[in-house]
């Protein structure tokens, strides 16, 4: 499904992006991913033992020129840049009145700054193919205000806004832009936040109509499409993975 394209995917050392990384290089596409965890490389090795195609790009998206010499070296070593999944992110879970502004500061400057820098390191080079796919990884919190911070869910709803932004004004020149926002997705994150088999967990899955947590690949699974062919005419939309929870509360 993607053959010969060339991936760039932040964040993707664990959790959602490793999933990602690993299911399009299982389809076909040259994956680099960016990310400040040297954990990074393991999921590489993954990716070269099942027979796909991988590199790591050591970066920390909150530094433009780390974003813009990543891309850089995408580009001298492929020639090309077709799909482009801005995933790094951290999530907190203080009140407003508890957040400091070193906090607020963190939390936007790596989950809205950083996919700012990563698009507009990245834009040019599709402008010039005339073609490109990005799928950004929100959250369902963008749109309830719950599941993280007051500074976690404006960073989310500040990355919808730019996602139709960009369907706007760069679907006339062959890229689509849309995001995935889940929901309560089966990572470390998760397990840290709700151990496996506790009350608080159960009052979770309580929530969801489906009546379970999302895995990695209910969002990889998703992506894939989105970056294929198949999807070139779904461009501008938030497309919420979350079991039903969002409106069903």
């Amino acid at each position: 499904m993607l053959t010969n394209k060339v991936a760039f995917i932040t964040g993707a050392a664990q959790g959602i992006g490793r999933q990602i990384a690993v299911d399009m290089a299982r389809e076909g596409a040259k994956v680099i991913i960016g990310d400040i965890l040297p954990k990074a490389g393991e999921t590489v090795e993954f990716i070269k033992q099942k027979g796909g195609e991988a590199a790591f790009i050591p970066l920390d998206i909150t530094k433009f020129d780390d974003v813009q010499n990543a891309v850089k070296q995408i580009i001298d070593s492929y020639g090309k840049l077709d799909i482009l999944v801005p995933n790094a992110s951290i999530v907190a879970h203080n009140n407003l009145l508890d957040i400091s502004p070193e906090e607020w500061s963190r939390v936007i400057a790596i989950n809205l700054t950083g996919t700012f820098y990563t698009l507009k390191a990245v834009l040019p080079h599709m402008v010039a193919q005339g073609a490109g796919k990005i799928i950004i990884i929100s959250s369902g919190s963008a749109a309830t205000g719950s599941g993280g911070g007051a500074h976690y869910a404006a960073s989310k709803a500040g990355q919808n806004a730019l996602v139709r932004n960009l369907a706007r004004d760069f679907g006339p020149k062959g890229i689509t832009a849309n995001a995935i926002a889940p929901r309560v997705i089966q990572t470390e994150m998760l397990d840290a936040l709700y151990p496996q088999g506790s009350p608080a967990r159960e009052s979770v899955i309580n929530r969801i109509p489906v009546r379970r947590v999302g895995l990695p690949e209910d969002i990889s699974e998703l992506c894939v499409f989105l970056a294929s062919d198949k999807a070139s005419y779904i461009n501008g939309q938030i497309i919420l993975v979350d079991g039903g929870r969002t409106y069903a509360s």
